[in-house]
């Protein structure tokens, strides 16, 4: 059964898109779209970090280690969003051949610990983008914050493609 996504979006749309995605759910840590802007090309969600979190979940918690979100999952995170910028504004749909890679990390600051506990409130902004037929790229500015503190921000690239093998 698929999990619900609140969202700026019908219901079945979503359902679609984690039903096609290109992960298993348990890999799309987004629990709320709170908004989508596709003229601006920019997403606000929420991420809540007392969920599973397959490195988290992992920890060797102590005074000197406390309990975070690994910087795996944020990264991870950053991955969920752009396919959902890919899904939404430009009609990347996995069903129809389509598949998507991050390609690059232009930069990335990790300003503080993610804390288990609090949720993340993630913002993403394509500010480069090209699309054709077969191929959209994307830069995507990302921002995430935890009680109005910034914990995570950076530039990644992707690519998407239709139809384009990859492996035999």
């Amino acid at each position: 059964m698929t999990k619900k996504i609140p969202g700026p979006y019908p219901d079945s749309e979503m359902k679609h898109f984690l039903d096609t995605f290109l992960y298993t759910e348990s890999a799309f840590l987004i629990d709320e779209v709170i908004a989508m802007d596709p003229k601006e090309h920019s997403i606000e969600a929420r991420m809540d970090t007392l969920r599973p979190l397959p490195f988290s979940q992992a920890q060797r918690v102590s005074p000197n280690h406390p309990a975070h979100v690994s910087g795996a999952e944020i990264v991870m995170t950053t991955g969920s969003l752009g396919c959902l910028h890919a899904w939404f504004f430009h009609g990347c749909r996995w069903d129809e051949g389509w598949a998507g890679f991050g390609n690059r990390i232009h930069r990335a600051d990790f300003k503080r610990l993610a804390e288990i506990g609090p949720p993340l409130h993630l913002k993403s902004k394509e500010v480069r983008k090209r699309s054709g037929a077969n191929r959209v790229v994307m830069r995507v500015a990302f921002d995430f914050w935890q009680e109005n503190e910034l914990v995570y921000t950076s530039e990644q690239s992707a690519m998407f493609f239709k139809e384009k093998i990859l492996s035999e």
